[in-house]
């Protein structure tokens, strides 16, 4: 339990929390530097308290992010309550193990960062690892496919995948399996509008034989299947997008794993090397990405400036 604070000491603490932060996105500080800087400062504050306070949140946008966490898997919203949330980041009361996960969820970390436990992973941790990179290929592959595959065969909470919508979505290696699995998680596809202006601008650096170089080939071969499958799956299990902003990377978010393959100029991007991620500062960079194409895709009328800036993520129509 967190030592007793007083009403003044708690007001000063919100104020010095608040500057950190500031001064974190001014620098542009990585959360758990913020974090750090915090805890540093401010001893009184306990982890949950500290990560909260690194992402600019209130104790109501985190008990908003927690229903929201919980609605994406079919589960009724929990509706926390500030004054719960006080008890937890204080010390006062401890959340049950599955809100400790949702939390994770939210704050997009471990539990012993958030206080929850103990790390027992090795101290010493290379450059690569602290950045949560855990496999990677020098290219699109068989072997970097099968893996695709067999994440998409074992995923048990959400596939998104983001790009160029590469072929091989909807090749019978993979299509009928993602109609299969969007009946129990829901799988998401964004892929650019073939005939958006950004299309255009990406592939004239791209070679002449780009899957997209001829969009009506690409509906035919690539999109319409896709879409048919859409309709071939109950209750909207499995969703298509287009968007009309240009890309310099594919993401494929599997559960908790983001595979990112890279784009660039004069090669296709099947020969871009291919990056995998599991926690930490990379995986969340393009985790993140993929919730904001989420508030994009919405339709609902909330506030979103990139709106105003004529970026579109809405259904796919086939002509």
């Amino acid at each position: 339990m967190g030592a007793k604070v007083s009403a003044a000491r708690r007001r000063q603490i919100d104020r010095t929390a608040k500057q950190l932060y500031y001064e974190g996105v001014r620098r542009g500080w990585a959360i758990e530097e913020t974090v750090q800087r915090i805890m540093s400062e401010l001893p009184e504050v306990l982890p949950l308290e500290a990560w909260r306070y690194a992402h600019g949140w209130t104790r109501g946008e985190v008990a908003a992010r927690l229903d929201a966490a919980y609605v994406a898997d079919n589960l009724a919203p929990p509706g926390v309550s500030a004054s719960t949330l006080c008890k937890w980041e204080h010390g006062e009361r401890r959340p049950s193990s599955e809100r400790v996960d949702y939390l994770c969820q939210v704050y997009r970390t471990r539990p012993d960062r958030l206080g929850f436990g103990v790390d027992h992973s090795p101290g010493d941790t290379d450059h690569l690892t602290s950045i949560g990179l855990v496999d990677a290929w020098p290219h699109a592959s068989q072997q970097s496919e099968q893996d695709l595959i067999h994440r998409v065969q074992s995923a048990h909470r959400r596939i998104n995948l983001f790009g160029l919508t590469r072929n091989f979505y909807a090749r019978d290696e993979l299509l009928p399996l993602l109609e299969e699995v969007a009946s129990s998680v829901p799988v998401r596809i964004y892929v650019m509008d073939p005939f958006c202006a950004s299309r255009k601008d990406r592939y004239r650096i791209e070679p002449a034989e780009a899957s997209m170089e001829d969009p009506e080939r690409y509906i035919r071969e690539v999109l319409r299947p896709i879409g048919e499958a859409v309709n071939r799956v109950p209750n909207g299990g499995l969703q298509v997008f287009t968007y009309n902003f240009p890309c310099s990377f594919a993401i494929e978010e599997i559960d908790d794993v983001c595979r990112v393959m890279l784009y660039g100029h004069g090669v296709r991007g099947t020969q871009g090397p291919l990056l995998i991620f599991s926690d930490g500062p990379g995986h969340r960079y393009f985790s993140d990405q993929v919730r904001w194409l989420e508030r994009l895709a919405r339709s609902t009328p909330e506030p979103e400036p990139w709106r105003a800036k004529g970026l579109v993520v809405e259904p796919l129509a086939l002509p």
